[in-house]
């Protein structure tokens, strides 16, 4: 029958660490997906420790003790949780702000490449490492329980008669303990979800917000009066009664010499220990009382003041109080005026249930001034009017242009934006094209922009028969996507000399993302099918970065794993002064894993990953993007840079597309390094300069997928480039 009910016991509490560490490691898990929303991949893979720390003592706490069983149970959840958050973090990190494409992208395998398996060993690495050291410290407790049950060094003196101690009963604590941690948990989670929910749904500053709010309800919360903060203290503290008088005796701050550890520890395995240890321990508590140590407090003659379902409060002679958890079996501090405890008191309820209340009112506060501020800071009104119909006036003549829906309908991921046109477009990141038709889309987005940019770039084009959405008017029709994010377009055709039509498609979201669509054919070309296929590409966009701002733009590079890359994603800078008639954020395609360096106030960067060093700038030039290269070669000459132009002195020009790049090797410091210099056309008068450099002491094995991405988004084909590090295979 004994047996039965141990292996009924050992079931339940089996099933209990389990339960623990399922919720401790959806905690770690909580924690991971807002460090990486925070600090960005590489600090966040060091979140590993927080899944596998809370997996294993949540086990342990809802066990009821620290066992190594416990921490092998714990050792699923960890896997589990590493693997989840891993996955839903690139997820979140490739469509942001948009729910139906994190779940899609979670989904499908696209975002799986070399970087996703690498911080998924370096997640689950710090993890294992962790659950190893805490698979390792129960050890000490058996060590401190084997050294207890040994013979004294001392013999133990006789307590003296009469003389009372009470120990705090640990199964009497232990659900308050339980609920406490629980309630704390819980106040964690929502903590750490307000500080990445932000990458799923959006609504970024409604969202801080609501995180300052979950602080401020801490401070309410810390206010709080209740037994359970008491009741947990007395863990430490045990009363002694001799000759009609009560000590206080915080065990943590007493040293028991035989051992030399403090008695608390000792108390939880009091029932375990040999009689002869025992005794030892009443002995110190006898010595420390008649020496008058200053660890312990005498109540001499006490008095009860008051009771509660959970608390005595009594006073001594000098009519100072104290208040007394009822954790304490068979103990009565004032013997006859209270009665001896027999069972333990009921868990109160009411303190956990008022903190998440708490929790939960502050939160919406705060979510609800967010929104507000939202509103307050937003470009477009609060409430914008619904999608117009392009509907001519029955007097007007004037062909009203319709969109034209493809056959087959395909998405184009660019950042911070989903763009619908045909599926059999061939693209690529700066142009759309129609080869069947003879048409080509050139695409290009600005950032932190507002309406009077939206207005220059689509009246730039001049030419003769100007003609718009609507009828003899410029102004703007109003979108919406799947997602809610609203946004202004409008299409502009004009007639250009020498035979062509110009038509250029802006629009323009509320968060101050503007893309520019240009279409430029000879008069041969069906201009109705360029100008429907454009207007359906505008009227089906989802807006779905945040907002680039001044404080923000520096942080935003992580892989494009929408768009094909897994090492490469889109930077964002300054565009230089007199570029533009108006201050906007540009963006380009940088290796992603490095420092990103900024220089002469954000106009110009360079980071290097994986061996391959990049820098990138705007430069202004009237000439090709060969004359852009030439120049770059010769400025960097004339600072010193010392070139050997009798090896791999290559050039290369595109006319088509006004892109160049120039493959050079130069001396620095004694080392040979192999560079490319690249220029592509931004707009006329402005070049993207780029600087790809391999540095071979640096170079790993991801260094020739880093450099054939960067290859992709230049329009470029460097085989000796590549080349350079197969040695690293």
């Amino acid at each position: 029958m004994e047996l039965e009910w141990e292996q009924g016991r050992q079931s339940s509490r089996t099933a209990a660490a389990l339960a623990g560490a399922f919720l401790g490691g959806a905690l770690g898990a909580d924690c991971f997906l807002a460090a990486a929303h925070l600090a960005g991949g590489i600090p966040a893979s060091l979140c590993g420790t927080a899944i596998a720390f809370w997996a294993v003592r949540g086990g342990d706490l809802f066990a009821g003790r620290v066992s190594r069983r416990g921490t092998v149970l714990a050792l699923l959840p960890v896997i589990l949780w590493g693997s989840l958050a891993n996955h839903l973090s690139f997820a979140l990190a490739a469509v942001p702000s948009d729910p139906a494409g994190v779940w899609n992208a979670l989904l499908s395998m696209e975002m799986v490449g070399n970087r996703y398996w690498l911080h998924l060993i370096g997640v689950l690495g710090t993890a294992f490492c962790t659950w190893g050291l805490l698979y390792i410290q129960p050890t000490r407790g058996w060590e401190l329980e084997k050294r207890a049950g040994g013979p004294c060094r001392n013999p133990p003196q006789l307590p003296p008669i009469g003389m009372e101690v009470f120990l705090p009963s640990q199964a009497w604590i232990r659900p308050w303990l339980l609920q406490r941690r629980i309630t704390q948990g819980l106040w964690l989670a929502t903590l750490f979800l307000c500080a990445w929910i932000p990458a799923l749904l959006g609504y970024d500053r409604a969202w801080d917000f609501a995180l300052m709010g979950v602080w401020f309800s801490l401070l309410a919360i810390l206010s709080l009066p209740g037994p359970s903060g008491r009741i947990l203290s007395a863990r430490n503290v045990v009363y002694v009664r001799r000759e009609g008088q009560l000590w206080w005796v915080p065990t943590n701050r007493v040293q028991y010499a035989d051992l030399w550890v403090p008695l608390s520890r000792l108390l939880p395995m009091w029932d375990r220990l040999p009689g002869e240890r025992k005794k030892s321990v009443l002995s110190t508590l006898a010595a420390l009382i008649s020496n008058g140590d200053s660890a312990i407090v005498a109540v001499k003659n006490p008095k009860l003041e008051r009771q509660t379902p959970w608390e005595w409060v009594i006073s001594n002679q000098a009519g100072v109080h104290n208040v007394i958890p009822k954790v304490y079996p068979n103990f009565s501090p004032v013997p006859g005026d209270t009665q001896a405890l027999k069972e333990p008191v009921p868990v109160r309820w009411l303190n956990p249930v008022v903190t998440l209340l708490i929790t939960a009112l502050c939160l919406s506060a705060g979510f609800g001034l967010g929104l507000r501020e939202e509103h307050r800071a937003a470009l477009l009104p609060p409430e914008p009017p619904p999608v117009e119909s392009v509907v001519p006036d029955p007097k007007d003549s004037t062909p009203v242009t319709k969109a034209i829906a493809p056959e087959v309908i395909g998405d184009y991921y660019l950042n911070g934006l989903i763009l619908r046109t045909d599926d059999a477009f061939q693209a690529s990141t700066t142009q759309l094209e129609d080869q069947e038709n003879g048409l080509t889309y050139q695409i290009s987005l600005q950032y932190g922009v507002g309406e009077e940019a939206a207005q220059i770039s689509l009246g730039r084009t001049q030419g003769e028969n100007v003609r718009c959405l609507r009828p003899d008017s410029e102004e703007f029709l109003w979108g919406m996507g799947d997602n809610g994010v609203t946004y202004r377009y409008n299409l502009r055709t004009v007639q250009l000399p020498h035979e062509q039509t110009a038509h250029t498609g802006v629009a323009l979201s509320e968060r101050g993302t503007l893309i520019i669509i240009e279409c430029v054919h000879d008069d041969d070309a069906d201009e109705e099918l360029a100008r429907g296929t454009l207007l359906y590409m505008l009227e089906n966009l989802q807006f779905t970065g945040p907002a680039i701002t001044e404080e923000n733009y520096q942080e935003q590079l992580r892989p494009a794993i929408n768009m094909g890359f897994n090492y490469c994603g889109q930077a964002f800078f300054k565009a230089p002064e007199g570029m533009f008639e108006y201050d906007v954020f540009l963006d380009t395609f940088m290796p992603c894993g490095g420092k990103m360096t900024y220089y002469d106030d954000g106009i110009s960067m360079m980071t290097k990953a994986h061996g391959l060093r990049v820098s990138a700038a705007i430069v202004p030039n009237e000439g090709t993007a060969m004359d852009v290269v030439e120049q770059a070669y010769q400025d960097l000459k004339a600072a010193g840079r010392q070139y050997d132009e009798q090896t791999l002195f290559q050039d290369a020009y595109n006319e088509e597309g006004n892109n160049a790049c120039r493959l050079t090797v130069y001396y620095d410091g004694g080392r040979t390094r192999v560079t490319v210099l690249v220029a592509i056309e931004e707009r006329e008068g402005c070049y993207l300069f780029k600087e790809m450099t391999c540095l071979p002491e640096e170079v790993d094995s991801e260094y020739q997928a880093v450099f054939k991405e960067m290859e992709t988004t230049c329009g470029i084909e460097v085989s000796v480039m590549e080349d350079l590090g197969r040695h690293s295979q």
